[in-house]
């Protein structure tokens, strides 16, 4: 007897799973466990098999969806094998693709891709890898990940998150004036430090440019012990004004701002220091950036003078070099060297 099991594919909004039995000598059952986000959701126990077959359901919940499926002759299973697994934006009635090795996706109000690495040994922290914005992306190209390699030494746990919100970058934040995809990368991030027993101050965030402001934001707001900080935006939405030179990034720069185009630009230029204002408390602050970037004087310096006000002390490396796409090189020994110590 041969069973043959195809993939488990998504159609009309369900899953579906096909086998077909061949050769057989005598009458077979099958029975599946279905899993979602790799708990066991439901059991089917077993049921005639014929030559071919086909199991359905509709998932309800996004999430990560597989199915176990067993064949038996008599009382012996013949068949236990697990289905590969689909990523399904329920909501969206669709199917989302991992595109890296180790990539998984987190579903709450959005989806948010991410790549987990555990510590080898036990460890009280968790670094967060904010990624920064590629020129690519301006065009429609695909985020990427930032700092796999510069953090590979580091024995810690580490969470690298995409910036990603439907097709595009949206500063770890969302569209418009609303949060939809900042709530779904808290819950992510709150999800694997509970699981990790990892309290709030042992949390490190981590990125430069776009990651960078995003690194200081989570940190102030959400009250992060830490945060390694290179070149970030403060007034995001003039940066990005002056970025969209093409209708293809002009149409992304709105879209972030959203309706209002105005009020989205008082939004975005106060986002990060409206955190500095109403702070009852700041993280452990180390910042990078190149005395000729004009990212120091048109962010960082009006920044910093907000935090002096408010009689923060917070750590400046400033390196000699001119051009923000510098950045990368200069800030790579910076963050590790930084995170070294703190581990």
């Amino acid at each position: 007897m041969k069973i043959t099991m195809d993939d488990v594919r998504y159609q009309d909004a369900n899953l579906a799973l096909s086998f077909t039995v061949t050769g057989a000598t005598e009458p077979c059952e099958f029975a599946y466990y279905l899993y979602q986000d790799n708990q066991l959701i439901e059991k089917r126990w077993y049921e005639t098999a014929s030559k071919k077959n086909e199991i359905q359901f509709r998932p309800l919940f996004s999430g990560a969806y597989k199915i176990r499926l067993f064949v038996r002759q008599g009382e012996e299973v013949v068949f236990a094998q697990v289905s590969n697994e689909l990523y399904i934006d329920c909501v969206a009635e669709k199917e989302l693709e991992v595109t890296f090795p180790g990539e998984k996706i987190f579903f709450d109000d959005v989806p948010v891709k991410y790549l987990f690495q555990p510590a080898k040994k036990p460890s009280k922290h968790l670094i967060l890898s904010f990624s920064g914005l590629y020129s690519t992306e301006f065009r429609g190209g695909a985020p990427v990940y930032n700092h796999i390699r510069t953090l590979e030494p580091v024995d810690a746990n580490k969470l690298f998150i995409l910036d990603s919100y439907q097709d595009q970058f949206c500063y770890y934040v969302g569209f418009g004036r609303e949060h939809q995809f900042e709530r779904s990368v808290v819950s992510l991030i709150t999800t694997i430090a509970n699981q990790l027993h990892i309290s709030a101050e042992n949390i490190i965030a981590t990125g430069s440019s776009k990651g960078g402001a995003a690194a200081l934001y989570y940190s102030m707001k959400y009250r992060y012990g830490k945060a390694i900080i290179g070149a970030p935006q403060v007034y995001i939405a003039n940066y990005l004004n002056q970025r969209a030179t093409s209708d293809s990034m002009l149409e992304r720069y709105y879209r972030i701002l959203g309706d209002n185009h105005e009020l989205g630009k008082q939004f975005w230029n106060q986002l990060i220091l409206n955190q500095v204002a109403k702070a009852t408390q700041f993280p452990e602050l180390h910042f990078h950036v190149g005395k000729g970037d004009f990212h120091y004087p048109k962010h960082l310096v009006p920044l910093f003078k907000e935090l002096d006000k408010r009689e923060v002390t917070y750590r400046l490396d400033l390196a000699d070099y001119t051009e923000h796409n510098q950045t990368g090189q200069y800030f790579t020994p910076f963050l590790f060297e930084t995170v070294s110590k703190m581990i």
